[in-house]
């Protein structure tokens, strides 16, 4: 079962990494470097949680439970980033930085890319998927 969230987990620790080993020339860029590693680590958990639900409803013998694991995955994800993009709007009064606010989104790219690569791994195996 951990093997599945290996690539996620790489991901993760090497943005961290490369984070704080380019911290000072990051920040010389403009990146607010604390929003950066905030929103990694909610892109990182968003990502278990919805592989976790997706993978759950792989294993189900009822084809309509995937989709609704994909769909409740979905939901999760929008209503999570949602709130924590208002909440950081909110603490900030408006004012967004751009450069982290886009490597954010470059994120959520590279973590969806690699769960949907995952689950189309896993799906293949599976005879009822």
């Amino acid at each position: 079962m951990y093997k599945k969230f290996i690539s996620v987990i790489t991901v993760f620790i090497a943005v961290n990494i490369l984070a704080f080993i380019f911290k000072n020339y990051l920040h010389e860029l403009g990146f607010a470097i604390k929003f950066l590693l905030i929103a990694n680590l909610f892109l990182f958990a968003l990502s278990l949680s919805g592989f976790a639900i997706q993978i759950k409803s792989l294993s189900s013998s009822n084809p309509h439970a995937f989709i609704r694991g994909i769909y409740a995955s979905l939901l999760l994800k929008i209503f999570v980033v949602l709130i924590v993009l208002g909440t950081y709007l909110f603490i900030t009064e408006g004012r967004i930085n751009k450069p982290a606010f886009f490597t954010a989104l470059g994120l959520y790219i590279v973590y969806t890319v690699i769960e949907v690569t995952q689950l189309m791994k896993i799906s293949r195996t599976k005879t009822n998927a």
